[in-house]
């Protein structure tokens, strides 16, 4: 039997399925933040290999990205490194912390600011409403690292995600994509559970999928949204 009011990753009964950018916005300013990863994301460490195909320069594309130190982590190895945030909070804070002088500009074509660093590192943060992206305003990528981007929007707007982010791939775009299984009877979320069937659904018409890691993610934050397990997966996604 599916519980009515479910904890969410923030601590709170707050509904989670459908987060606007202020909702977001929110969050930060209280620093519930706990999701963010202080050193590389080991997955992409360790895949990082196979999303390049070992090519330098490649332009790197990040959704979601919060303050993630993946955007110094790519961008220190040669690449021109995009990301998408729809909070000021989290973009000032990863320039801020990891010690990046930068500049803002308006978006061209889209209510937004643009962050870019301004040491000689290739690191563009847009921040705006995700789904007010296109090519128009932000390019294609050769590569993307999705880390929980795509499982953290509520699931009924996967579809409008993938209707934003297809456009944004090249032919032959690399596309890592962080998933988790989790009881979302249990748990209100963020992230929402994906199977491998959920990354067929909404990637197998644009794209071939092939899980290529697993890894038992479980500990004392997911004991406390009241789960039994939490499982890591990541997928490489690359277009038809």
């Amino acid at each position: 039997m599916e519980i009515s009011r479910k904890l969410n990753q923030f601590g709170d009964y707050d509904d989670t399925t459908d987060m606007s950018v202020d909702d977001w916005g929110e969050r930060w300013n209280k620093s519930q933040t706990q999701f963010h990863v202080s050193r590389a994301h080991p997955m992409l460490e360790k895949h990082y290999t196979a999303l390049t195909d070992g090519k330098s320069s490649q332009r790197i594309f990040l959704p979601l990205c919060g303050k993630s130190i993946d955007l110094k982590w790519l961008a220190d190895k040669g690449h021109d490194v995009v990301g998408c945030e729809g909070v000021d909070l989290g973009c000032r804070e990863f320039f801020e912390e990891q010690n990046i002088p930068y500049k803002t500009e308006p978006i061209k074509g889209i209510e937004g600011l643009l962050y870019k660093a301004t040491d000689g590192r290739k690191i563009s943060i847009y921040r705006c409403d995700y789904f007010k992206l296109s090519s128009n305003v932000i390019g294609t990528f050769d590569c993307v690292w999705d880390r929980g981007s795509f499982v953290a929007v509520g699931t009924h707007m996967r579809q409008e995600y993938m209707n934003v982010t297809i456009p944004l791939l090249k032919k032959n775009t690399k596309y890592l994509l962080d998933c988790f299984l989790v009881d979302n009877k249990v748990f209100g979320g963020p992230p929402f559970n994906c199977t491998e069937q959920d990354v067929k659904k909404y990637f197998g018409k644009a794209c071939s999928s092939r899980k290529i890691d697993t890894k038992n993610a479980f500990g004392k934050w997911q004991e406390s949204w009241g789960v039994k397990s939490f499982v890591e997966e990541v997928y490489m996604l690359t277009m038809k």
